[in-house]
């Protein structure tokens, strides 16, 4: 074996250089999905918990992304990772609700929310 790696050295290393590019690629591409998948995740807690309820809301999230992607998607993301996008998508959230711009906004998008 060890004969087997010494002659076949720089060939292996191609081969691992190659498979950790395709990996990269395969990451970048699906990190926008993961995103929207936390973004759609965020907005049904918000639904479903309202407001001061933010404890609550991020251990829905955060189990319900383990329940939703593929665990070949989790081994690519860190904890530390999805949590950072869990609170991108958190405050993306907060922006839209407070955009004065379109009026007073909700998450159902029809006036007889609040009543």
């Amino acid at each position: 074996m060890v004969e087997f790696v010494k002659l076949h050295l720089i060939d292996l290393l191609f081969v691992l250089a190659f498979l950790f590019c395709i990996a990269t690629l395969w990451r970048k591409g699906k990190k926008y999905t993961v995103r929207k998948v936390i973004l759609s995740l965020v907005v049904k807690a918000e639904k479903e918990l309202g407001s001061g309820t933010g404890e609550l809301k991020y251990a829905m999230v955060v189990e319900r992304i383990y329940y939703v992607l593929p665990w070949i998607v989790r081994v690519f993301f860190t904890r530390a990772e999805i949590d950072n996008m869990i609170e991108d998508a958190v405050e993306h959230l907060k922006m839209y609700l407070s955009d004065e711009s379109e009026g007073k906004r909700n998450l159902l998008g029809y006036e007889e929310e609040g009543a």
